[in-house]
């Protein structure tokens, strides 16, 4: 709990009026009166009390002057530092606006305009816009949407409006146009002509129900909303239920012109998604959007001789009409109906991902018939897929239902029609299913069952598990025998500024708060930077962004996995806890790694949304089952610390490794104990009983996991499996085929 005196210190520097203590300027070798080392070791950190101690002058743009001395740990330190300080952060993003790092004075921008937008202490405006005059930025155009929004606060919307570019593209830049014009003369002295009012009050309303959620939209309804003789009631009512993303209600409560809801995109969407939500109200929703549909083939989207929307937001709009259609239909589970539907959007779709959401509605709606229909749809309308890789989830839930149909002809068919489309990770799937069931001689095929091992094995965006399966059968392994190529190329010598900003982070405490500034970055960047921001992290113990980022370039068409991949994409942190309890409960180390793995990304802190806690994502009343039968069996009483501590790594793990071996002695045999361990013992035992009643007597159990009706366990088994072969490899020197088949073993 911070003192009293932390608290006076944040109102002293809240209100520069009140003063600043007065110091000594640090000489050069100190940064704010601390040892520039031990500064940058404390920032490295992410502890920053040394920036709020530092003796400040009373001037803003003078503290922000002393500030900028973070430079000499890092160019980006300030813009860093003031993540880590809220307390401070106006002073200190004004300090990173004369970073020597661009990304760093970018970002601090993007920080300082919301901040001045909506701060409630009008000083904290005066102080950044009277630094901006006397640090001389007025002239840097970076900063012109900022200076605008210090001038709007300020009440100067003229000077506002004439400091931004002729037409902003930036929201913020475009909200301060607009409310500045209205606000500023001729209109504010209604000395404008009634036609230009009118006109930028529809520029207004329809920039604010194109605004997607987020800051801007936030400030820009409540500034609408105080703004009066602007908007129509109705136009009032729409704002206020927009105030809150999913309010659905609200929503609905404010439609009462539905030709406003066709004219703008994003409000239809709104009503679309409002209907949806709300079950009793769908039969409305379907009468709505029908109304819509014969007004619009009626009259059009013209009066008289004025088109109210040009050719392309016509077919945008009749494509939603008929896209919400359906999937009002599919929900009340009128399947053909909601087929009908989608066929007709498709027709309309603005674009390939919108004609591929369709197709993938038409054949869930097969699907939902029976397997032989969505067969049939698959290869009626495969050659109007855009993004093969956009139907793996539905191709994975139809092999589900062949499989366990014993449909391999069907399998077969649609594995020869991907197999001479683009490549997709659904082919190696297919592949590997349709390899094995001619090897176990379910199917005759024509061609060598290696044929589809080979095609499992070397399609490079398959599944680690499917491409390790076939590894094991043709005797060959999928782990590279060297390192990864030079770290750096030409094409990265233009993200150097980027990537400086990006592992300053790491450098200066603030590993916790990169990922959002990597997720916008990461298709600018090539595979070996961010494999570097991935070791970064790794080297954080922030394994969770680590293995998130390693997945998502993974899946990149030019990725091609090196060695140093494989450790990092399949790391060992707590390696000598989970292998002594692993021992204790004789159970292989690669497995209990690949389970931990899976399960939490090795977060300690991880819980689920259904209450699984801790590395081994344990439910707490299954854990204490546990723990109650290790104190019996002569084990530590982890029951006697109370509420039993699942975060903490010793217990987790212990507990878990526990749990695992005790599945696999009751179904005897690892993999099932492993899909327990996900979808419930009693489940397993129900799925196993009805797979070994049928004529052929059940499937071997690599089938058998295909078959399982929970798509979470079914993946769950794969990915757990895909890993325990890569950690028997890289760690534990096992061949591909011990890491990849041992626990199918009974």
């Amino acid at each position: 709990m911070p003192g009293t005196g932390f608290f006076l210190l944040l109102f002293l520097l809240s209100f520069s009026s009140c003063g600043f203590s007065q110091g000594r300027t640090p000489g050069n070798s100190s940064v704010l009166g601390v040892p520039r080392r031990q500064a940058a070791q404390l920032l490295e950190t992410g502890d920053v009390a040394f920036i709020r101690q530092a003796q400040l002058p009373s001037d803003f743009s003078r503290a922000v002057s002393r500030l900028k001395r973070l430079s000499g740990i890092d160019p980006a330190a300030a813009f860093y530092a003031g993540l880590l300080a809220p307390d401070m952060e106006l002073l200190l993003f004004c300090a990173a606006l004369e970073s020597r790092s661009i990304p760093a004075r970018r970002e601090a921008v993007q920080k300082l305009i919301p901040l001045v937008m909506q701060t409630e202490e009008i000083q904290d405006v005066r102080n950044v816009y009277g630094f901006l005059r006397r640090r001389g930025l007025r002239r840097r155009a970076d900063l012109r949407v900022l200076r605008s929004a210090c001038l709007y606060r300020l009440g100067r919307y003229d000077e506002a409006a004439g400091n931004l570019p002729a037409e902003p593209t930036e929201e913020w830049g475009r909200a301060l146009a607009l409310f500045s014009a209205w606000k500023a003369p001729p209109f504010s002295t209604l000395e404008a002509s009634p036609a230009s009012m009118v006109q930028l009050a529809q520029e207004i309303v329809d920039y604010l129900f194109a605004l997607p959620a987020g800051e801007a939209r936030r400030w820009a309804y409540r500034e609408a909303l105080s703004l009066q003789g602007l908007f129509t009631s109705r136009e009032l009512a729409i704002l206020n239920a927009r105030l809150t993303p999913g309010n659905h209600w609200a929503v609905l409560d404010s439609m009462d012109d539905e030709f406003l809801f066709i004219l703008h995109r994003e409000l239809l969407l709104d009503l679309g998604r409002a209907y949806l939500n709300i079950p009793g109200e769908r039969e409305a929703g379907i009468k709505y959007f029908t109304d819509c549909n014969n007004f619009l083939e009626e009259h059009g989207f013209s009066f008289g001789e004025l088109n109210f929307l040009d050719s392309g937001e016509q077919r945008d709009r009749r494509y939603l009409i008929f896209y919400y259609l359906g999937r009002l239909e599919r929900a009340r589970g009128n399947h053909d109906e909601s087929s009908r539907y989608f066929w007709q959007a498709l027709d309309f779709a603005p674009d390939a991902l919108q004609s591929d959401a369709c197709i993938w509605y038409i054949l869930m709606n097969a699907l939902a018939q029976d397997s032989s229909s969505a067969v049939t749809a698959v290869l009626n309308t495969m050659p109007r897929w855009s993004d093969t890789s956009y139907f793996n989830g539905f191709l994975d839930r139809l092999s589900r239902d062949l499989t366990a149909a014993r449909q391999w002809p069907h399998l077969l068919e649609i594995f020869s029609r991907l197999e001479h489309m683009d490549t997709a990770a659904s082919l190696s799937q297919y592949a590997w299913i349709i390899g094995r069931a001619a090897e176990e001689g379910f199917l005759e095929t024509g061609r060598s069952r290696e044929s589809f091992f080979r095609i499992a094995f070397e399609e490079p965006r398959g599944s680690f598990y499917y491409r390790a399966m076939a590894a094991s059968r043709l005797r060959e392994t999928l782990v590279p025998e060297t390192n990864a190529g030079p770290s750096r190329s030409r094409r990265d010598r233009g993200n150097e500024e980027e990537m400086a900003f990006l592992l300053g982070f790491f450098e200066c405490g603030a590993a916790h708060l990169a990922m959002p500034y990597v997720r916008p970055r990461e298709e600018e960047l090539s595979i070996p930077e961010l494999r570097r921001i991935a070791q970064a992290f790794a080297s954080s113990q922030r394994w969770q962004e680590s293995l998130s980022l390693a997945g998502r370039y993974f899946r990149r068409q030019d990725f091609s996995a090196s060695r140093e991949d494989l450790y990092l994409f399949y790391p060992r942190p707590y390696r000598e806890l989970i292998e002594q309890y692993a021992r204790q409960a004789e159970l292989e180390a690669h497995l209990l790694f690949a389970l931990i793995r899976t399960e939490s990304f090795f977060n300690a802190g991880a819980v689920s949304r259904s209450g699984a806690v801790g590395l081994a994502q344990l439910m707490p009343a299954t854990a204490a089952e546990m723990a109650d039968r290790i104190f019996r069996q002569g084990g530590p009483d982890y029951r006697g610390l109370g509420a039993l501590e699942l975060s903490d790594p010793h217990i987790n793990v212990r507990i878990g490794s526990f749990y695992l071996r005790r599945l696999t002695e009751l179904l005897e045999n690892p993999l099932l104990a492993l899909l327990a361990y996900n979808g419930g013992i009693g489940r397993v035992r129900r799925w196993v009983s009805q797979d070994r009643a049928l004529a052929d007597g059940g499937l071997p159990l690599d089938l058998f996991m295909e078959t399982i009706e929970f798509h979470e366990t079914r993946e769950y088994g794969r990915l757990v499996l895909g890993a325990a072969a890569a950690y028997g490899y890289l760690y534990y020197g096992m061949s591909m085929t011990e890491a990849a088949t041992g626990v199918f073993a009974d």
